[in-house]
């Protein structure tokens, strides 16, 4: 007759129990983290470029294309930029005096900012090469004025000529300018733009 078996005590038989439970939990656990590992490699392999994050953790945009045919921004053309010279009558009476006329224009096809004050005016006049007349020689608080001149928009300023000579730094001048039919010529100048000569009589 063979041997009875030793009888497995109640306490045994638990703990055996439990080492049993212990290791089914760890096997599901296992496989739920080894899904989760499969799903981010899956799910990293689907991000379309250019949506994931930037380098400041920040998620980037497109940025809309520029419409066709936009044409770029208008800049101001100082070649379009004309002064011109004129007088109220090509001759003047021995009581009368002329009128110069500075006027600036902006011929070009973009807005330009244009100092137009009367720190940037020159009216000259001249009979060959002798300067009769230089409105610099004796401004008094010459002034700064910016003006916006629209494409085709003009400027203009008028000054009286008292038929008077005068010199650089307002020295003192004894002689004046001759009538009797004497031709003189006049250039009006703004900042670095200068007119063509007008020329005019005086009776």
């Amino acid at each position: 007759m063979p041997a009875p078996k030793p009888r497995v005590s109640a306490k045994v038989y638990r703990r055996r129990r439990l080492v049993a439970v212990i290791l089914v939990l760890l096997v599901i656990g296992g496989l739920v983290a080894g899904g989760f590992f499969l799903a981010g490699l899956v799910g990293g392999t689907n991000n379309d470029a250019g949506t994931g994050p930037g380098a400041n953790g920040s998620t980037a945009k497109a940025k809309p294309a520029a419409k066709p045919g936009t044409p770029p921004s208008a800049v101001c053309d100082e070649a379009g930029i004309k002064v011109a010279a004129a007088v109220d009558k090509p001759a003047y009476g021995p009581e009368e005096s002329p009128v110069l006329t500075l006027r600036v224009t902006n011929s070009g096809k973009a807005p330009c900012d244009i100092n137009v004050g009367t720190s940037q005016m020159e009216y000259k006049i001249t009979s060959g090469d002798d300067i009769i007349f230089n409105s610099k020689n004796c401004q008094l608080d010459p002034t700064d004025l910016v003006k916006n001149l629209a494409p085709g928009a003009s400027e203009s300023a008028n000054f009286v000529w008292k038929v008077n000579r005068n010199a650089p730094e307002c020295a003192a001048v004894e002689s004046q300018p001759g009538r009797g039919g004497a031709t003189y010529a006049f250039v009006a100048t703004l900042g670095k733009w200068s007119s063509e000569k007008v020329t005019f009589t005086l009776e």
